[in-house]
């Protein structure tokens, strides 16, 4: 038996597809498996070629029988992808083995092709391979999604991420406040957060239509309603209807019409962002007409990810709401305005630690006290949270209490101390490093007292730089030990010479320590005054900015910062006189207050300050028995009057009766001056009265 007819008798036998194949590509035999599969008869077997038989078969197919008839060796295991009649209605995956058939001399006659059925193997394995993707796909989809809580970083990565190995385009529309799922209102109401994209070998035209920002209207028309209903993605087409249902709000933007003609989108699928019943909006991924049609799987896919961007959403959007509630909590404890100081220039900045919701205990203020004069105070409380925030606020309203009562600046440091270690006690105790500093116009300095602070920085109009070191007194809240109080320090304070008062966080950071951060910021005040003519200091603001860019923020700071600049704009306008304890020295006193108004030109309110004088200068000559000073100060509206003893007697504004035979001076003062008081110093006390004057 030659090897035609063996194959002839397997055609017979085998339950595979199987067919032999003459010179002239006509089918010899076949079996019954084969006639089934293709719908054919008997009698169409050796009246037609294979190509008449099988004209749905790719024709590579009898290119390689010709091969094999040529060249008599076999060609094996090759797979073909096509469609068939019969009870193969759709499209099939073969196998198909090609084997020479010889007679007795060896010449090759035939072709016998073995096919056999793959699809079941090669659809699982595609499934498989499906899958694997999609858990890839949704892995990096999890890793992305919280990897940030940056609303626009979270929403451009998915983009990124799907496009395009789930769709040709996404979008992602968010309802401006989150609601019930119940309520679905009509239209639904959606805010563009992520703009369209699309894969490399597709981009977007240059005159490709910006989806972030607009605001739009999706009547129920639009498959987002159904999938808000349902709480599962929707499969749609995108025909008029759809395009119909999108309404811009704005009406200078571009046409929905015209948006989804330029980004081509046939096909899609919405998938609604819900977490629990509340809605937060609806992410769209589309296909080209060219692409493979989505299916139930990657419906399944998309609520995958739906789930996940709508869990990363509702945790951005609860952030950001702590967060925002607690930088306001913050920021109402802080100045509001730069208040306006004779004599000085002022900038501030305030940044908040970018990390997490939990804010620090930065502060700082500027409070004006008696005869002009004005309290720069900074300081930062020990560790992060609202409860630091809390505390802030309660030693910034202490400070400010005790600077109500104009004591010198070691003396409200003192009392703070004692105030914050009734705050927390125990493994909780608070801890605050603070600077309280007093400019004095008057003499053009400025008093400082220090309780563990960085020590703040002077800058001298020509560029050298100075730091204003106290004692090393303790930081707030563990006590003074042995000592009794706080210390301070007086300094110069000439005009164009700068004062900077900082928290930690504008000189440490990660990747800097807080020496080399100091000197840094030294390096910087030092180049920017010293670039500066003397007759043209540099801008405050600018300085600000400049030591604010000084922030390394690579990958982010955790820590607040304040910053309080101060420059002092003009040397003040002082005479100042020493008072005998005699009683003609009031006399003295009076001729040289008309004397130096007269020199001033501001003599038209000359009898009223004549007169307060008198009143200040008799009560010291009258109670102090020790010699006295003088200062009278001009401003640019209004006059400072200053009369310091050695009494540590403060006056008190007295109510005498009718009956009463003194009490009345320091009414008279509080009557005619425009503001008064009396402040404690260390050797006695300041009387002090203020008279506004027109501005010259």
């Amino acid at each position: 038996m030659n090897s035609l007819e063996l194959a002839t008798r397997l055609a017979d036998l085998a339950p595979a597809g199987l067919f032999i194949v003459d010179a002239q590509l006509r089918v010899l035999r076949t079996n019954q498996a084969m006639l089934t599969h293709n719908a054919l008869s008997a009698d169409d077997i050796g009246k037609q070629t294979v190509a008449d038989l099988f004209p749905d078969v790719a024709p590579y197919l009898w290119d390689m029988i010709r091969k094999v008839l040529r060249t008599g060796e076999p060609i094996l295991n090759v797979e073909i992808t096509d469609s068939a009649p019969g009870s193969w209605p759709d499209r099939r995956v073969w196998r198909l083995s090609h084997h020479p058939i010889r007679n007795r001399d060896g010449v090759t006659v035939a072709v016998g092709v073995a096919v056999v059925d793959v699809t079941r193997r090669r659809r699982a394995e595609a499934e498989r391979g499906a899958a694997e993707q999609r858990l890839r796909l949704l892995s990096r989809a999890s890793a992305l999604v919280g990897a940030s809580l940056k609303l626009s970083d979270t929403l451009d990565a998915l983009v990124e991420l799907v496009v395009p190995e789930f769709a040709d385009n996404c979008e992602v529309l968010l309802a401006p406040t989150p609601f019930d799922a119940a309520s679905r209102p009509d239209p639904l109401i959606m805010q563009g957060f992520a703009s369209p994209n699309r894969p490399s070998s597709a981009p977007l035209p240059t005159d490709a239509v910006e989806s972030v920002g607009v605001l739009v209207e999706l009547s129920r028309d639009n498959p987002a309603h159904q999938a808000l209903a349902t709480r599962r993605p929707v499969l749609f087409d995108v025909d008029d209807r759809v395009i119909q249902s999108v309404r811009v709000r704005e009406p200078h933007r571009h046409s929905p019409q015209v948006h989804f003609e330029r980004i081509q989108i046939d096909v899609a699928i919405v998938a609604p962002l819900l977490v629990g019943e509340q809605f937060f909006g609806v992410v769209y991924f589309g296909l080209f007409a060219s692409r493979q049609r989505y299916g139930d799987y990657e419906l399944q896919t998309a609520a995958e990810l739906g789930s996940r961007l709508a869990s990363s959403v509702a945790n951005i959007r609860a952030y950001q709401r702590q967060r925002a509630a607690a930088l306001t909590l913050q920021r109402g404890l802080l100045p509001h305005d730069t208040p306006a100081v004779e004599g000085l220039d002022i900038a501030w900045r305030y940044e908040p630690g970018t990390a997490g919701t939990e804010v620090g205990g930065d502060w700082f203020d500027i409070i004006a006290l008696s005869a002009g004069r004005v309290a720069l105070v900074i300081g930062d409380v020990m560790g992060r949270g609202l409860a630091a925030a809390a505390v802030m606020g309660q030693a910034r309203t202490a400070v400010r209490a005790f600077a109500a009562l104009d004591l010198p600046a070691a003396d409200v440091l003192t009392h703070l101390n004692d105030l914050v270690q009734t705050i927390g006690t125990g493994p909780d105790a608070t801890l605050i490093s603070c600077v309280y500093a007093i400019f004095e116009p008057a003499g053009g300095t400025i008093c400082v007292a220090n309780a563990g602070h960085l020590d703040p920085v002077l800058t001298c109009p020509d560029g050298e730089v100075h730091h204003l070191g106290g004692h090393g007194d303790p930081i707030l809240g563990l006590g003074l030990g042995e000592q009794t109080a706080y210390a301070e320090t007086w300094h110069a304070f000439p005009a164009g010479s700068t004062l900077a008062l900082f928290t930690d966080g504008l000189v440490e950071s990660p990747a800097i320590d807080i020496g080399e951060g100091c000197r840094r910021l030294e390096r910087t005040l030092g180049t920017i005054h010293g670039s500066a003519e003397r007759t043209d200091a540099p801008d405050l603001e600018m300085t600000a900015d400049r030591l604010l860019a000084l922030l390394d923020r690579s990958e982010g700071y955790d820590d607040d910062v304040a910053l309080l600049l101060v420059r002092a704009t003009a040397t003040a306008t002082t005479a100042t006189a020493t008072i005998a304890p005699l009683p003609q020295a009031a006399k003295a006193a009076r001729e040289a207050v008309l004397a130096t108004l007269k020199r001033w030109g501001v003599d038209n309110d000359a009898f009223t300050v004549e007169l307060l004088v008198s009143e200040l200068v008799t009560n010291a000559i009258r109670y102090a028995n020790t010699p006295g000073r003088l200062v009278l100060r001009r401003g640019r509206h209004a006059l400072y009057v200053e009369v310091s003893d050695e009494d540590t007697r403060v006056p008190r504004l007295l109510h005498p009766t009718v009956d009463d035979e003194g009490g009345r001076g320091l009414q008279l003062v509080a009557e005619l001056a425009t503001r008064w008081g009396a402040r404690p110093t260390r050797t006695g006390k300041t009387v002090w009265f203020q008279l506004d004057i027109p501005s010259s």
